[in-house]
């Protein structure tokens, strides 16, 4: 197999990513929060055009949730049609609401919907299930009506990236195990659905120029879950789930990643399973790109297929 080219738009964005980390110490080597530190801080030097406004942006504390869940609220000028719950990615070990907020607003704005991100706990410090624990409880927290009037009568969808999208499918998995059929829809994009990193992909895209390595995703791995013999499970590598009974799905894959081949086993197998399921596959694209979607034409237009999906299943 051979390697697929790089989109030019993406090489630049991947070359800003390598000048405002040059010199920087691997993440790996550094502390948990020294990593988090690091990554915010790059990705501050790559914000360029001025943010979307929005109506209000306001943040809420689930304090009866275990461990409690920070909320940030993003609501866009104009009717709201719907509300997006919003994972961060970031290998379960980093990223944050502020490193994603650029993207919760365009999701806000573009689609004409509430947007609300989940400040979610990260590993090493939390490991698996305990975020998936607290983002179940979250989500169910967002159709209490004394709570959340303003969404009761609102479509909820669900929508995250990487480890992010991981976290999405587990919740849905585990609200419809409890008959919780609340979720009108999943946005994923490049997530993570395996721990498998033996697939052509992972061979082709594994390297340092393709953003995600492989050396980096078992590091996630085994943080996330230290215990190998757990990490097949289903509602951690939901590849190995039986699917029947989710929600409608929207796919946004990068051609140049690591994880593609298993988003397309992903997407394969919820056809299989009878759900709707729409899945892009954007030409020379690698893992993240859908964060330079303010500079760079072909992630725009994810994020402008994205918002008509979800217009459309908000209707």
């Amino acid at each position: 197999m051979t390697r697929a080219s790089l989109d030019p738009g993406i090489r630049a964005f991947l070359d800003r990513i390598a000048e405002a980390t040059r010199g920087l110490p691997a993440f790996e080597s550094l502390t948990p929060s020294a990593a988090r530190a690091q990554a915010e801080a790059v990705r501050r030097c790559l914000q360029t055009a001025p943010p979307y406004d929005m109506a209000r942006i306001e943040e809420i504390i689930l304090e009866d949730i275990t461990p409690a869940l920070r909320l940030r609220i993003y609501t866009p000028p104009g009717d709201a049609h719907g509300v997006l719950a919003y994972l961060h990615g970031g290998g379960w070990t980093m990223f944050s609401l502020d490193t994603h907020d650029r993207l919760m607003r365009a999701y806000a704005a573009e689609a004409g919907m509430i947007v609300v991100g989940f400040d979610y706990v990260l590993t090493p410090e939390h490991v698996f299930p305990t975020a998936l624990h607290q983002i179940v409880d979250g989500i169910l927290a967002l159709r209490d009506a004394e709570r959340f009037p303003a969404f009761a009568q609102l479509p909820l969808f669900a929508g995250g990236d990487s480890a992010g999208a991981n976290l999405v499918v587990a919740a849905a998995l585990c609200l419809r195990d409890a008959g919780k059929e609340i979720l009108t829809g999943l946005m994923l994009t490049y997530g993570v659905f395996d721990s498998a990193t033996d697939r052509p992909s992972y061979s082709l895209y594994g390297g340092p120029d393709y953003m995600l390595t492989a050396n980096e995703m078992a590091l996630f791995w085994s943080r996330y879950i230290p215990d190998p013999a757990m990490r097949s499970s289903p509602l951690a590598s939901p590849l190995h789930a039986s699917l029947a009974g989710l929600p409608r799905v929207s796919m946004t894959i990068a051609e140049c990643d690591v994880l593609k081949d298993e988003n397309l086993a992903f997407a394969q197998k919820l056809r299989s399973a009878d759900i709707n399921v729409e899945a892009r596959v954007y030409s020379g694209t690698t893992h993240s790109f859908i964060e330079a979607f303010e500079t760079v034409t072909v992630a725009k237009n994810a994020v402008d297929d994205q918002c008509k999906w979800l217009k459309t299943w908000m209707l």
